[in-house]
């Protein structure tokens, strides 16, 4: 970690140690062992005293800045070649900072969901990975997971910049790592690697709001999510008159509401464990709401004094009142829920406690052991939950619960502003975004959600930030006749966002994927391919970015040509005679059907026979089976294109 010295102690105590100041000179992005980026101003700030000078020096540049009325100030200081190691130091009248071994090079953010969070030691031959991690000159610094309803100065949790060792690898970001590891071989300076990424994330977390509000999508869900951060009870509230209207509509009645100790569905809960566990044969598997709900005894004493709704974790996420009162709600199915009460919630006597626990995946249900269902009363008495937990299933599809915006992965804004906010101005040479999976389900925003994304990040980072965007791989079964793909329309959204950007390129990961695994752990074959776009983005090289491209699909006669581009040496079907995973299709995806191709040279033929022919599609499915590439190996991405 950077250092914080009085100014008269000497300079040669610089690695000594030192207590961190509540409001550290240096903003913790500048530590000891971190890699600014060379060839571009280089913005450096951090806290002082309102109205102090703060002289900045990093090499043989000093620069000069004022605290404002606030103590924020920042600094610009001129270009720096690659090299190091260097000192950065900041100091004041009455203190100062100092970051050593420093190195200036090129910076690279890498964010997503759980496939750029996946570490080294869970990929591919990660034995080996480890043991040659040996590379001083590329640093890594992470951001630990956090979320914030309105953007944050610093960081929730303490960052710092590591040399990459056999001993620091691990717990690295594999596709970070790997790309890093690759452009250090193609680019001889020094490598920082940032990041910033949350499994089962859906990008909305990872937006400014302002780009969502430009959707027109999220304007319900971002004047609740104002209200809460006004006031949490009314945002709350808010959000709870949403979730109780719409459950209305579902005919199941207010379960929510004091009821019985027995009776109208409820039964005795097994344990507070997965549901999955307990030999209910409707439970196993389930995938939408259970209801449980206890109850608690107050004097009159107590309920006067209010308190603190205290729970264990929740799979996947849960709406939680006491006394028929919102209490809560949030999406995370690791996290202990503590839900402050408004006042006059308790009563003396018995009150009651109910929850809503919504499950989209896998295990489900509330968990916990008994001492972590209890009411925390201001004096900090905890008083348990103990009379007897039930719970009621609920019967039948009544589709999708609305989440609460302030969730977790599934929040608004909320990951942005406390993963990505805090970096300020950093300068960074591009972002690297491989996220996704969690936004299938309304996979047709997409693609105005990650331009949202892009031009949200490039007013905090530079306007003209590079983005290399990873495009899902197969996951799941194949079919054995077209369909509507969530996952292929994604895939597409990405491809689209990403073309009519000047400065995004795509890793098309076709072949990379796994039918049973979401996390596929051949991420050294992502880095590459990531490595490939940006030789063309970022340094400019004449090379295909991602593999053959579709230039257009004309109709002749009785077929259709295909034209693509982007060929590195010529098309080839692989393992077959002829390209597999071609579609003609009229308007509705259900009038689609699989076509015989040839191939010559770079044209795809493909026979109309009897049926409509307004769009092409290829590789249209959760997991096709597609074998157009080309002398790079690299794969034709998945695509669906007008016949003209």
């Amino acid at each position: 970690m950077s250092v914080r010295l009085p100014l008269l102690l000497a300079i040669s105590l610089l690695t000594g140690t030192a207590f961190a100041a509540d409001a550290p000179l240096l903003h913790p992005m500048f530590q000891d062992h971190g890699v600014l980026q060379r060839d571009r101003p280089i913005p450096v700030w951090g806290n002082a005293k309102p109205g102090e000078l703060v002289t900045v020096t990093l090499g043989h540049a000093t620069v000069t800045a004022k605290a404002g009325k606030d103590g924020a100030w920042r600094a610009d200081l001129p270009a720096q070649a690659a090299g190091g190691p260097v000192i950065l130091t900041a100091k004041t009248a009455t203190d100062q900072q100092v970051a050593a071994d420093l190195l200036v090079g090129d910076v690279y953010l890498c964010s997503g969901q759980s496939n750029m969070e996946m570490q080294v030691a869970r990929s591919l031959d990660s034995w080996t990975e480890t043991n040659r991690a040996k590379h001083p000159n590329i640093r890594y610094l992470s951001v630990d997971r956090a979320t914030n309803t309105g953007p944050q100065r610093d960081f929730t949790h303490p960052v710092r910049w590591r040399a990459v060792t056999p001993e620091t690898v691990g717990d690295m970001s594999a596709v970070c790592y790997f790309f890093g590891r690759e452009m250090r071989q193609i680019v001889d300076v020094p490598v920082g690697l940032i990041n910033s990424s949350w499994g089962g994330s859906t990008i909305e977390s990872w937006m400014d709001s302002a780009d969502l509000a430009k959707t027109g999508l999220y304007a319900q869900d971002l004047a609740i999510l104002s209200a809460y951060d006004k006031d949490r009870h009314a945002g709350i509230r808010k959000y709870f008159d949403v979730w109780e209207g719409w459950w209305k509509t579902k005919g199941q009645g207010e379960p929510w509401r004091t009821a019985p100790a027995a009776g109208d569905g409820w039964r005795a809960v097994p344990s507070l464990t997965s549901f999955v566990t307990w030999g209910v044969p409707e439970l196993n598997p389930y995938v939408g709401i259970v209801w449980y709900r206890s109850t608690f005894t107050l004097t009159e004493a107590q309920a006067k004094q209010g308190g603190t709704l205290l729970l264990g974790s929740a799979d996947d996420y849960d709406v939680s009142w006491v006394n028929d009162v919102p209490a809560g709600s949030l999406y995370g199915p690791g996290d202990p829920r503590r839900y402050p009460l408004p006042a006059r919630t308790l009563k003396p006597g018995i009150n009651q406690v109910t929850i809503a626990v919504i499950n989209g995946y896998g295990d489900g249900g509330l968990y916990g052991s008994a001492d972590e269902q209890a009411i925390l009363l201001a004096e900090g008495t905890r008083v348990p939950i103990d009379g007897g937990w039930q719970y009621m299933v609920t019967p039948g599809e009544i589709g999708t619960a609305p989440h609460a915006p302030w969730g977790t992965v599934d929040g608004l804004s909320t990951i942005r502003n406390a993963m990505v906010a805090p970096m300020g101005p950093y300068a960074v040479r591009a972002a690297l975004w491989y996220q996704g999976e969690s936004n299938t389900a309304k996979a047709l925003e997409y693609q105005s959600l990650l331009a949202g994304l892009m031009s949200g990040w490039r007013r905090q980072f530079g306007a003209d930030l590079p983005f290399l965007v990873v495009q899902l791989p197969e996951y799941g079964y194949p079919q054995d006749k077209p369909i509507e793909s969530g996952w292929a329309r994604l895939r597409e959204s990405q491809r689209m966002a990403v073309a009519a950007d000047p400065h995004a390129a795509m890793a098309v990961t076709n072949g990379l994927g796994d039918w049973y695994d979401v996390h596929p752990a051949n991420k050294q074959q992502v880095a590459k391919r990531l490595t490939r776009a940006a030789r063309h983005l970022l340094l400019g090289e004449k090379v295909s970015v991602s593999g053959p491209v579709p230039v257009d699909a004309q109709r002749q006669g009785d077929v259709v040509r295909i034209r693509f581009t982007d060929i590195d040496g010529k098309l080839k079907a692989l393992n077959h005679h002829r390209p597999i995973g071609f579609e003609l299709c009229g308007a509705g995806w259900d009038s689609c059907r699989f076509v015989d191709a040839s191939l010559s040279g770079d044209i795809v033929t493909l026979p109309i026979g009897e049926g409509p022919a307004i769009r092409v599609r290829y590789c249209w499915a959760e997991s096709g089976m597609c074998n157009l590439y080309d002398d790079a190996r690299l794969p034709a991405g998945q695509f669906e294109i007008p016949v003209r």
